[in-house]
């Protein structure tokens, strides 16, 4: 059970440890819990705005829809970002899983600075576990006026090792708030799986995540905003002010040293900006264009999944998308880059088969994944989602991603990782959102999406979908027997310069992958994936 694996790996540190953590005491540096935060509220009156006031006859068009476009590709995710930013009068509301200094951060941080110093109030929320930030950087931007940050469920002590503190307190601290939310002047906010990294815009000379985000505005980013604002007031997120770090030198109204290094007039975020700003930002105060108007609903995890004395964990996501998949009747269509079903999602998944829908499920090889042990809790149930019925794909490393012509974000060709999480039911009904399909999201982080009833909006992103089921693009993997035993085995089916092959092992993956999915699939630790 969770409660079991948690009390060893528990146990295990402790032993293991404690001598470390008696020496790492001795210059602890904690910060305040209960450090006091002013309560507030997203901005609610988007019609005040230029924003609000471009989108107001095309809503009064369609009363009750909101209207969505689809950002398929690195560049323009980045771009409508900025862009947003440059267009907001009132407030910029973010909220995020991971936020890095690299050439990403340095760019949204200026965004937001150019913002604040034009008086729009920013407030931001970012979980403390991946973020690659230091406090006296964020202490910096914390001390603009019109900028406050606050960290979701933060490490008590900033001053040593983190994964320590983990291991000690896995109840609380492996609870991590995974949502991505962009949201501007009440009227529009962006929705998905990008967070603030190289990593999820082209900006990573190595490898790059194929991702897909969704550009919301009108009635449901009410909804987005109070779920915000449920976060923003709770006691498990704290003002980065409690951590008593001292700001880096110089003025609060300029892009702090740490950030300030990564930016490039060449290349990089800040040059596709300059090279496409007008253009995104014309885009946008158009919503008869390319924005289809569309029922939909905002899905959030409460900031606290399980309160102190609950029998089990809030499960608002998983709900809606079980009452959506109950309601499919000829096809479902899933990319995720985490997929560890479980025997129970094999159940479900087999039982949709049954009734005569349509499955089809991608997720990432052995060779994309930026987790093994994911894999290694992915892989034990890959034969009994084929055996069932499901058509499985694995994601390739030298799949090609969208991008526009000529963007300035990335230098040569780098491999691919998926870490889409998005979700078509019968051509109709789309979820887009940050929740993979693990236990992790369906117990222990938070998430957010939109579940969304266009067959337009659907079919755009099906399009994008259908090329990456390709042969060239992933792999479709068979259960076939084997000639000599006649045991049933995994084969990897695609193609590789223009010819059809066949593989009888995991492509493409290194000998320490595969040692290290043989590793953690001996540890009892599924419920944590």
């Amino acid at each position: 059970t969770y409660s079991m694996h948690m009390a060893i790996l528990k146990t295990t540190a402790r032993f293991w440890i404690a001598a470390a953590i008696l020496a790492a005491f001795a210059s602890c540096a904690p910060i305040r819990l209960d450090y006091p935060a002013e309560p507030s509220h997203a901005y609610d009156r988007p019609h005040e705005t230029a924003l609000g006031r471009a989108h107001a006859v095309e809503q009064a068009k369609h009363p009750g829809l909101s209207a969505y476009r689809l950002i398929n590709n690195g560049s323009s995710a980045i771009v409508t970002r900025g862009a947003l930013a440059d267009l907001a009068e009132r407030s910029i509301d973010l909220q995020y899983f991971i936020f890095d200094a690299d050439d990403i951060g340095a760019f949204i941080a200026d965004r937001l600075l150019a913002a604040a110093n034009r008086g729009v109030r920013v407030r931001m929320i970012i979980d403390d576990y991946q973020s690659r930030v230091m406090d006296a950087t964020l202490a910096r931007l914390d001390a603009h006026r019109n900028i406050e940050i606050r960290v979701y469920n933060p490490y008590p002590d900033r001053a040593w090792w983190r994964s320590m503190q983990l291991l000690l307190n896995l109840d609380r601290l492996g609870r991590r708030m995974h949502n991505k939310v962009y949201a501007v002047d009440g009227q529009a906010a962006i929705l998905g799986g990008r967070n603030l990294s190289n990593h999820y815009f082209e900006a990573e000379g190595e490898t790059n995540f194929r991702d897909v985000d969704v550009l919301a505005s009108g009635p449901i980013v009410k909804d987005v905003l109070r779920q915000f604002d449920s976060y923003w007031n709770s006691p498990v997120v704290v003002p980065v002010a409690a951590y008593n770090a001292v700001p880096t030198p110089g003025p609060a109204a300029e892009l702090p040293p740490e950030l300030r290094k990564f930016v490039d007039a060449e290349r990089g975020p800040f040059a596709e900006y300059a090279r496409r700003a007008e253009e995104v930002r014309a885009r946008i105060m158009r919503p008869s264009g390319e924005f289809i108007w569309a029922k939909g609903i905002a899905v959030s995890e409460p900031p606290i999944r399980q309160e102190a004395g609950a029998p089990k964990a809030s499960a608002e996501v998983a709900r809606t998308l079980a009452i959506q998949r109950q309601a499919t009747k000829s096809e479902f269509v899933m990319q995720t880059a985490y997929l560890v079903p479980t025997d129970r999602g094999v159940e479900v998944l087999t039982e949709l088969v049954r009734r005569g829908v349509r499955v089809r499920a991608m997720t990432n090889s052995l060779a994309t994944t930026d987790v093994p042990a994911v894999h290694a809790g992915y892989a034990r149930y890959r034969e009994a989602l084929i055996a069932g019925g499901v058509e499985l794909h694995e994601y390739r490393p030298d799949a090609s991603r969208p991008a526009p012509k000529g963007h300035l974000l990335r230098l040569g060709r780098s491999e691919s990782t998926l870490h889409a999480k998005v979700i078509v039911h019968d051509r109709s009904v789309v979820w887009i959102g940050s929740a993979n399909s693990d236990p992790r999201s369906r117990r222990l982080n938070t998430e957010t999406g939109l579940l969304i009833e266009s067959r337009e909006l659907a079919e755009r992103l099906l399009a994008t979908m259908e090329r990456d089921f390709g042969p060239e693009q992933s792999w479709k993997l068979t259960l076939e027997p084997d000639p000599a035993s006649g045991v049933k085995r995994l084969v990897w089916n695609g193609t590789q310069d223009g010819r059809a092959v066949r593989l009888e092992r995991e492509p493409d993956a290194g000998l320490l992958k595969r040692l290290g999915v043989i590793l953690f699939s001996l540890l009892p630790i599924e419920e944590l994936l």
